[in-house]
């Protein structure tokens, strides 16, 4: 596994924030230039001097309002796309991280998005919405279950 940060990418954490009816958070997020909607997890960029795990602690706080710690490391993804007309490339890690909480209360909430919805695993296998990564139907099983792969997943 790749420890490093491609040259040229922006680092970015994710969290899998999952609840104790095994559902999993997903944001709603809204392309400002076109209005096309789709769900992603809670994230953002690594700050200078931050870990991943910090910058996942603290985005988790800032986008649901809750203070949990984040632990295991089970993907990695560098996603190239055109945000709202520009060019963007990302390195991104999920981390996992575990509440009873489900009240959320967002501190510093992203502009582009615009709701939040727990789902449960048979939701995000049968949804024909677009959900970020795209395999998460097919990942997220293990991660719900406990069942962390050693290295991280990368989804190439």
């Amino acid at each position: 596994m790749k420890d490093s940060i491609p040259d040229g990418s922006r680092p970015v954490a994710r969290v899998l924030l999952i609840d104790s009816h095994k559902r999993l958070l997903l944001l709603l997020a809204v392309h400002a230039s076109d209005g096309h909607k789709f769900w992603v997890t809670p994230s953002g960029g690594v700050e200078a001097g931050e870990s991943f795990d910090e910058a996942a602690r603290r985005e988790l706080l800032e986008e649901t309002g809750l203070d949990l710690d984040v632990d295991h490391w089970v993907w990695t993804r560098r996603h190239v796309y055109i945000w709202n007309g520009r060019w963007c490339d990302q390195y991104e890690r999920f981390f996992v991280a575990r509440t009873v909480e489900r009240r959320i209360r967002p501190q510093k909430q992203d502009g582009y998005v615009v709701s939040h919805r727990w789902w449960t695993l048979s939701e995000i296998r049968s949804s024909m919405e677009e959900i970020a990564p795209r395999r998460i139907a097919e990942l997220i099983a293990n991660v719900i279950g406990g069942n962390y792969h050693d290295p991280p997943i990368d989804f190439k």
